[in-house]
C-alpha cells in the first residue's frame, strides 16, 4: 500500500531516525493482530468453527498482504497450500508425507534462493532487501509436513504411536477451508509460534469466553516483555554485532581473548534480542485469540472458562531464562526456537530413529541438524552452525553421562560432605553456565556472518576454541576411554 508506506517512512524519517519502513510495518501489522485477536475469540463457532476459519484468512490477508506489503507472498503461500492440500487427499501412507515434504521444502528453497541472491546483488550496491514471505513460508513448511504425519499417524494402530503421536494423530481430514484457517492463523502467520492442527482445532472449539481476563494479563505480560528485548536491540544492536568480529578493527580493538570472549557473549545476547521481540509479540497476540488455553479445573472455584480455574499449554517459540541461565547446552537449545525444535525432534530426529533404528541416535542428530540447516536456507554460515551444533551436542551428551553421575547430590543433606558435593555442584553448574553459552554463542556466529570466509575470520578470532574442544572431549572421553572408566565408577559407588 504506497500510502501506507509513505506515512510509515514520514514517521520514521522524523521520529525513528530512519528505521526501515518493513520493519516499521511488520511492529505495527503485530500490534494489529492484538486488536483483531480480541475480535476473533468472540466469534462464534457454529459451523464447525468455519466463521473463526474464515476470519482468521482475511486478518492474515489484511496483515501480511496489505500492511506488511506482501501480496505475492500471499500468492506463493495460498498457492503451495492448495498444492500441498492435494497431496494429501490424494496420497496415502509414506508416499504422502514425503511428497508433501519434498514439495513444501523446495518450494521454500526457490524463494529463499531467489532471496539470497537479491541480498547478494543488494549487498554489492550497497542497498537494503525488505522484509519478504520466506519467513513466514518457514513457518507454513513446519505446519503442513508436522500435519502430513499427523494424518498418516492417524491412520495406524494407536499402539504403535508414542503418547505426542497419539495425542496430535488426525483421524478425520481436514476440509480445505480448516486447513487454510489452520495455516493462515494470523497472529502466527509471519514468525510462528508454529503448532499441530489438533491445538489450533481445541481453540478452534473450545469456549474460553470466562478465562478472557487471565489470557489478556498473560498476553499483554508477553507484549511488555517483546517491548523490553527491542529496547535491548535498539540500543545495542549497531555497537554488539557477531558480523564485527570477523574484521580486522575487532581484533585490533580487542587484543585479549577473554575481551573478545566477553565481547561473543554479549554479542549472543543482543543479537536474540530481536529474536526475543517478534516471538514474544506474536506469543502474546496468539494468547489472546486463544491459542494455548486448555480448559479449566476446579469448577468449584468460580474461575476459567466453565468456572474453574484456567489450564494452560505453553505455547512459546522461546524461554528466554532457559536460554539465557540454562547449565546445559541441551537446556539453551531446547529453550530456543521451540515451535521448531519440536518439529525436528517429533517429526524428523523421532522418525529417523523409529523408522531406521539401526542409524543410531548419532547419526539421527547429524540428519537433523542438516534438515534445519536446509529449512533455514543456503548461506555457508547456516551449515556451520548446524554442523558444529550436532557435533557439539553429541559431546555435550558425552560429557553429561560421564560427569553428572559424580557430581549428583544424595539424599542425605545435613552431613559436612554433603554441604561439601552441594558447593562443588554449585561450582559445576556454573562452569556448565559458562560453557555452554560460549559454546552456542560461538557455534552460531556463522549463522549471522553468513559467508564462509567471515564465519572462519569469525572462529578465528576466538581461536576455534569450540572445534578444539569438541575434538579433545571425543578424544579423552570415546577415543581413550575416560568416560567409560568414569560412568563404571559411578555405577560402583551406586552398587
Amino acid at each position: 500500500m504506497e500510502i501506507l508506506n509513505k506515512g510509515l517512512l514520514w514517521i520514521s524519517t522524523h521520529y525513528l531516525g530512519g528505521i526501515p519502513v518493513d520493519r516499521i510495518a511488520t511492529v505495527v501489522a503485530v500490534l494489529l493482530s492484538y486488536a483483531l485477536a480480541h475480535v476473533y475469540r468472540r466469534v462464534p463457532v457454529a459451523g464447525n468453527g468455519k466463521y473463526k476459519h474464515l476470519y482468521s484468512i482475511a486478518s492474515s490477508v489484511v496483515l501480511f498482504g496489505l500492511i506488511q506489503d506482501q501480496c505475492w507472498g500471499l500468492v506463493h503461500l495460498f498457492g503451495g497450500a492448495l498444492v500441498v492440500y492435494a497431496l494429501m487427499v490424494a496420497l496415502r501412507g509414506r508416499a504422502m508425507v514425503a511428497a508433501v515434504f519434498l514439495v513444501a521444502m523446495l518450494h521454500m528453497s526457490y524463494s529463499q534462493i531467489r532471496r539470497q541472491m537479491a541480498e547478494a546483488t543488494a549487498t554489492e550496491n550497497g542497498g537494503y532487501v525488505a522484509f519478504d514471505h520466506t519467513g513466514a513460508q518457514m513457518v507454513f513448511v513446519i505446519k503442513v509436513t508436522s500435519l502430513a504425519w499427523c494424518i498418516d499417524d492417524g491412520r495406524q494402530p494407536s499402539a504403535q504411536l508414542s503418547a505426542y503421536q497419539r495425542k496430535n494423530a488426525i483421524a478425520k481430514m481436514p476440509t480445505l477451508l480448516e486447513f487454510f484457517g489452520y495455516v493462515f492463523f494470523f497472529p502466527g502467520l509471519a514468525v510462528g509460534p508454529a503448532f499441530e492442527l489438533a491445538t489450533y482445532r481445541r481453540m478452534v472449539h473450545l469456549d474460553n469466553i470466562g478465562a478472557m481476563r487471565t489470557q489478556t494479563l498473560r498476553a499483554y505480560r508477553k507484549l511488555a516483555e517483546g517491548f523490553f528485548w527491542m529496547a535491548v536491540y535498539v540500543v545495542y544492536g549497531g555497537r554488539l554485532t557477531m558480523p564485527f568480529m570477523a574484521t580486522d578493527k575487532f581484533v585490533a580493538t580487542h587484543p585479549g581473548y577473554v575481551s573478545r570472549v566477553l565481547y561473543l557473549c554479549a554479542a549472543g545476547v543482543v543479537t536474540r534480542a530481536a529474536y526475543y521481540t517478534a516471538w514474544k509479540m506474536s506469543e502474546g497476540a496468539c494468547i489472546v485469540a486463544g491459542l494455548g488455553f486448555d480448559g479449566s479445573a476446579d469448577r468449584d472455584a468460580g474461575r476459567g472458562a466453565d468456572g474453574g480455574q484456567a489450564q494452560w499449554m505453553d505455547i512459546a517459540n522461546v524461554h528466554v531464562r532457559g536460554v539465557e541461565v540454562g547449565t546445559s547446552l541441551k537446556q539453551l537449545i531446547d529453550g530456543w526456537n521451540i515451535g521448531t525444535n519440536t518439529w525436528l525432534r517429533h517429526h524428523v530426529y523421532l522418525r529417523i530413529l523409529q523408522l531406521r533404528p539401526k542409524r543410531g541416535a548419532a547419526a539421527a542428530t547429524v540428519i537433523t541438524f542438516l534438515v534445519s540447516a536446509w529449512w533455514h536456507g543456503f548461506y555457508p554460515g547456516y551449515y556451520l552452525t548446524f554442523v558444529l551444533g550436532a557435533i557439539a551436542s553429541n559431546a555435550a551428551r558425552t560429557l553429561r553421562r560421564s560427569l553428572n553421575p559424580l557430581v549428583a547430590l544424595g539424599p542425605d543433606t545435613e552431613t559436612p560432605a554433603s554441604a561439601r558435593k552441594r558447593a562443588v555442584k554449585r561450582m559445576y553448574d556454573v562452569a556448565g553456565w559458562a560453557l555452554s553459552k560460549y559454546t552456542l554463542d560461538f557455534t552460531t556466529t556463522p549463522f549471522m556472518a553468513l559467508s564462509l570466509l567471515a564465519s572462519l575470520r569469525a572462529w578465528s578470532s576466538q581461536y576455534f576454541a569450540v572445534p578444539v574442544g569438541v575434538l579433545a572431549v571425543n578424544v579423552i572421553f570415546n577415543v581413550m576411554g575416560v568416560g567409560r572408566l568414569l560412568r563404571n565408577r559411578s555405577h560402583a559407588k551406586l552398587s
